[in-house]
């Protein structure tokens, strides 16, 4: 019995906070205050980050649906206001490189872009171009995504295509 007095005590104390937060209140629209101020609109929901105004990356080659061979020459286009430079070790807005994901998935925006492997290129150089070699037949998926000159996935247009190394 004494189980289902501790049980019922917090609800108990609820109920007796509430009846008290109705007195305080007035209990009744009669009693209300009309002369107070509306409630506070409630805050609006964050909105998603928008993706950079200045533009992104476009997969010229392979083209969606492509055959290759084993070796895969991969061509980038810049869209928009972004500036396709060195990188620099530094985070300058609008300003970043091209990083490449292959098979594998890209990194969210805003974060450091692991270190270079087999899957995961950095072309910090500035250049637009790219060469995977033998790769093994079958499908893939190719990722671009533009990185600020520190390595951070800007918040820009990504572009992925898929393709198929033949035998």
């Amino acid at each position: 019995m004494e189980r289902a007095m501790v049980n019922t005590k917090p609800s108990l104390t609820l109920l007796a906070l509430g009846a008290f937060a109705l007195a305080a209140c007035g209990g009744s629209k009669e009693n209300a205050d009309t002369t107070a101020a509306p409630p506070a609109a409630a805050p609006a929901p964050a909105a998603a980050p928008a993706a950079n105004p200045a533009g992104g990356v476009s997969i010229v080659s392979p083209k969606e649906g492509d055959s290759t061979t084993a070796d895969v020459v991969v061509v980038l286009s810049k869209e928009g206001a972004v500036a396709i430079e060195k990188a620099s070790g530094t985070k300058a807005e609008g300003v970043g490189h091209y990083h490449l994901f292959l098979d594998t998935a890209a990194t969210a925006d805003g974060l450091v872009i692991p270190p270079a492997t087999k899957t995961t290129i950095h072309i910090g150089t500035g250049d637009s171009t790219f060469t995977f070699k033998g790769l093994k037949p079958g499908p893939h998926e190719l990722i671009a995504v533009i990185g600020y000159g520190d390595h951070s996935a800007m918040s820009a247009k990504r572009d992925t295509v898929h393709f198929v190394v033949k035998k």
